[in-house]
């Protein structure tokens, strides 16, 4: 089964670009070398990409942009690693773990 789209050419678009980067990371990332948790939890539903809140930046001081960022990168990272559990030690697929929702569905926001 393969991920990739090409939005250039009409296929795919942004929810397939993120779900190609997530198969590169799970296929980079899923060795020998990855240590998995003891328990393995939270691979039973969908698991959410955090969204980057929108119109917000605009009223927020340079200090709160930089307390948003570093939390926005929080909540990436633990959705990266639970990506990574769930698909490395529980042998979930990406469809399984991120849904229907990223399945070439457009959206704005950095991509991870």
């Amino acid at each position: 089964q393969e991920l990739v789209g090409n939005d250039r050419n009409g296929e795919g678009g942004r929810g397939k670009q993120i779900l190609a980067k997530l198969q590169e990371m799970v296929d980079t990332e899923c060795n020998a070398d990855f240590v998995c948790p003891e328990s393995v939890t939270g691979c039973d539903a969908n698991i959410e990409k955090p969204e980057r809140p929108i119109g917000t930046w605009w009223g927020m001081s340079e200090e709160e942009k930089v307390e948003a960022k570093a939390e926005m990168e929080a909540k990436v990272d633990t959705f990266k690693q639970q990506i990574l559990i769930c698909s490395c030690c529980d042998g979930k697929s990406l469809q399984e773990l991120v849904g229907n929702d990223r399945n070439g569905e457009g959206g704005r926001g950095k991509q991870i």
